[in-house]
């Protein structure tokens, strides 16, 4: 926050200049309502925060009483002279049901006579890594340039002044013929770190630039011709490069981690850089594979911390996002992993929030959780991920208005992530805003019609407007494009037993059945499928085993629409009291 009342603040094309009260544009005035005008110096003096709605509309409109709306009419015009185009908002970013977040870096002076030539550090507040481009195009190579780029973002995205993309935003970005500035502009970033690489028997050539998107313009290049053994150092130099290019002053803690090298094995940085390219697939195969050379890179090298992470990290998705591993066999493992991982290096941020995805889906250790998130956090405060999994343990506890700020910080981080604009749509769903979540995954479905996730929570959500025929069909949809997945097929069940076609809810439960003689089914999501039927007591049944099973859909207890008919009886408080002693009263 900006404490100081200066006379100039500049950012982008754009001064507001305090003496004549006056918005410019390249020197050329905009016309704002005075109110307008009070809105954007609140907003551009208390940047980088959160400014709650009640605390802009005193200080716009001092004992004064207006309607929320008047402050939304302020922020629409705001948006307008500031050239912001629907979705796409590089200044101002609305936090849903909280107010208003100015994100744009803002340079702030005394006098009309200083340059207005912006420091680097001023202007580019944000960067995308793509992965480095072989130029011999070896398919064998395939890993090394997405390798490259993923230990290049985790380096720089311990900046805490610089947003980098994570690497599931920027692995689609692998063709030489893309262009740059456009991949930058998607990316709704301001510079970009490109490199192409070329492979010899014990060498490696790399050249690299970072580029300014705004104007193209080259901020930094350079070649780097080192044996293989030393493609550490490259990393250290770029890292460093970049840094000085922007003309950024890291602090002591900030130093030391971008010179961090978690391991100087070439061949177990290789099986890590292996595991990630597949763990971001997010895939079961991916996910296996990820397991696998993970599982190779700790022993080839048994203190390399982040091989850990990658390795609880790939239970935790195999045990709760698939259900493909029990979570009596999955968690444990992560847990193992996560803890390792923080014995090595106690200030390893992606650590903490494994260890607190552990902590709230298989522990149930409420306080724990969010300890380890917010370790996370303030280690690591760009970390996407972090914010996306507080996020969803904030909805867990039915904390929505702080689980949107957290998911909203994720999706700006991270803004091209589908797993993370669905999971804000399904924080609307819990909080029964309905509406709010269809609106959300429609336009999310524009982008990806296909995306599995987003038609589940879709179909959920027409399932509680009581438009069956519309929630049966997208799931129908869910089930086609995730192949027979059994966690949509459960969905698909559920809203068919809610529409009262008991007979075809129980042929997809019977399916489902089947399939738990070799695979885990969740016996929660059967619990689902038995209160849309109204069978009670064999709901019960089922959600009794899934306390024995300690099923991660329990954590959901608290919001989970589909369990409203039960959520009044003393036997489904007792069920939330054994998951979570801090959600009943």
């Amino acid at each position: 926050m900006s404490t100081s009342a200066k006379a100039f603040y500049e950012f982008g094309p754009f001064r507001i200049d305090m003496e004549r009260y006056l918005l410019l544009r390249d020197g050329e005035p905009i016309s704002l309502s005075p109110k307008v005008f009070e809105t954007l110096l609140f907003l551009v003096q208390n940047r980088g925060r959160i400014g709650k709605k009640d605390e802009i509309i005193s200080n716009v409109w001092p004992d004064t009483f207006v309607e929320e709306s008047n402050l939304a009419q302020n922020v629409f015009l705001l948006r307008k002279a500031l050239g912001e185009e629907k979705n796409e908002h590089r200044y101002i970013v609305t936090i849903p049901g909280v107010g208003y977040r100015f994100v744009a870096a803002v340079r702030e002076f005394d006098t009309p006579n200083v340059q207005t030539q912006s420091e680097p550090s001023s202007i580019i507040s944000s960067i995308a890594v793509l992965p480095f481009k072989d130029l011999l195009g070896d398919d064998d190579e395939k890993f090394l340039g997405p390798g490259l780029a993923d230990a290049l973002i985790m380096r720089l995205s311990s900046i805490r002044e610089l947003r980098v993309r994570p690497t599931a935003a920027v692995l689609r970005y692998t063709n030489l013929k893309e262009d740059p500035l456009q991949i930058g502009r998607d990316l709704n970033v301001d510079a970009l770190l490109d490199g192409v690489y070329q492979r010899e028997p014990d060498k490696i050539r790399v050249s690299v630039q970072l580029v300014s998107v705004k104007d193209g313009v080259t901020l930094w290049a350079a070649k780097f011709d080192e044996k293989l053994t030393d493609i550490f150092a490259i990393q250290d130099s770029i890292a460093d490069q970049v840094v000085r290019s922007l003309a950024i002053q890291l602090s002591g803690d900030e130093q030391r981690q971008i010179k961090k090298n978690y391991t100087h094995n070439p061949e177990a940085f290789q099986l890590f850089i292996k595991g990630r390219y597949f763990w971001n697939q997010r895939t079961i195969d991916g996910l296996r594979k990820a397991l696998d050379y993970a599982q190779q890179a700790i022993a080839v090298d048994p203190t390399y911390a982040p091989a850990y992470v990658g390795l609880a990290d790939s239970y935790n998705l195999l045990g709760a996002q698939h259900n493909v591993l029990p979570p009596k066999e999955s968690f444990p493992k992560a847990r193992a992993a996560a803890r390792r991982a923080l014995e090595i290096d106690p200030l390893l941020a992606e650590a903490y929030a494994s260890l607190g995805f552990i902590n709230c889906g298989f522990e149930w250790d409420w306080p724990g959780a969010e300890q380890c998130y917010l370790k996370a956090i303030e280690l690591k405060p760009n970390y996407p991920t972090a914010h996306h999994w507080y996020g969803e343990w904030l909805t867990t506890t039915g904390r929505f208005e702080q689980a949107y700020v957290e998911l909203q910080t994720a999706q700006e981080l991270d803004p091209l992530s589908l797993a993370i604009n669905v999971d804000l749509a399904a924080s609307f769903y819990y909080s029964r805003q309905f509406d709010n979540s269809e609106r959300q995954l429609l336009n999310l479905l524009e982008l990806n019609s296909k995306f599995v996730r987003a038609l589940v929570v879709l179909g959920k959500v027409y399932v509680q407007k009581r438009e069956f025929d519309k929630g049966i069909e997208v799931l129908q949809k869910a089930v086609e494009y995730s192949g027979d997945d059994p966690a949509t097929k459960s969905t698909l069940a559920h809203a068919l037993a809610c529409a009262g076609k008991s007979q075809e809810a129980r042929t997809l439960l019977d399916d489902l059945l089947k399939a738990s003689a070799h695979r885990y089914i969740s016996a929660c999501r059967v619990a689902e499928i038995h209160t849309g039927m109204g069978d009670t007591e064999a709901a019960y049944a089922w959600l009794d085993q899934a306390l024995e099973n300690r099923d991660i859909e329990l954590i959901w207890l608290k919001v989970n629409p589909a369990f409203d008919r039960l959520r009044a009886e003393t036997r489904f408080i007792e069920l939330m009291r054994a998951v979570n002693p801090g959600l009943v009263g």
